[in-house]
């Protein structure tokens, strides 16, 4: 008996799931973009600021790849996230998918909160030693987040497909798109 998700992958000679390393490039690309509001809004120390900028941080992934197919990274390097079956995948199917990669923000943001609660900044190091030290729970929390995403990340050099886990969980695959030919 077939397994019902091998099934649904077969894909058109003209799919070609797009490897590790340029989905690498793409997220790279995507973290220069949201790291200077990011880093500014830290600095700034405005509160406001800094939840309007973990918004667009949360929502930068889900957000463009369920309405347009990738993130800025992506789609400059002519890759798509599709559904396993060449479909658009939509917003809830994209927050299903980058749940991996917003799980490590939610303790980032309650750090960063707690820090400007108490008027610590970015580069008094002795305040933020302390800090870590009283707040080790939410550090451990945010590492272990962050591992198991660069863990999911790193099936698809596992995946004969290219899938990484959150492609698994999301039934979701990332494609090279054929360059297009102008007539």
């Amino acid at each position: 008996m077939e397994n019902n998700l091998d099934l649904q992958e077969t894909e058109p000679q003209e799919v070609k799931p797009a490897g590790f390393w340029i989905r690498l490039v793409a997220y790279f690309v995507d973290s220069l973009i949201l790291m200077v509001p990011s880093v500014a809004a830290v600095f700034i120390g405005n509160v406001t600021l800094y939840l309007v900028v973990a918004a667009v941080t949360i929502g930068y992934k889900p957000i463009l790849e369920g309405f347009l197919g990738g993130t800025a990274g992506k789609l400059a390097l002519n890759l798509e996230v599709q559904s396993i079956t060449g479909q658009p995948i939509g917003l809830i199917t994209a927050i299903i998918r980058n749940g991996i990669f917003i799980l490590p923000l939610i303790p980032n943001v309650i750090i960063q909160l707690k820090m400007f609660e108490q008027g610590i900044g970015p580069l008094n190091e002795n305040e933020v030693m302390q800090f870590n030290e009283q707040h080790e729970l939410l550090f451990i929390a945010s590492y272990g987040f962050s591992f198991l995403t660069v863990f999911s990340c790193s099936t698809v050099l596992l995946s004969k497909k290219k899938r990484a886990l959150h492609d698994w969980i999301g039934q979701t695959r990332v494609v090279k798109l054929a360059k297009q030919t102008e007539v």
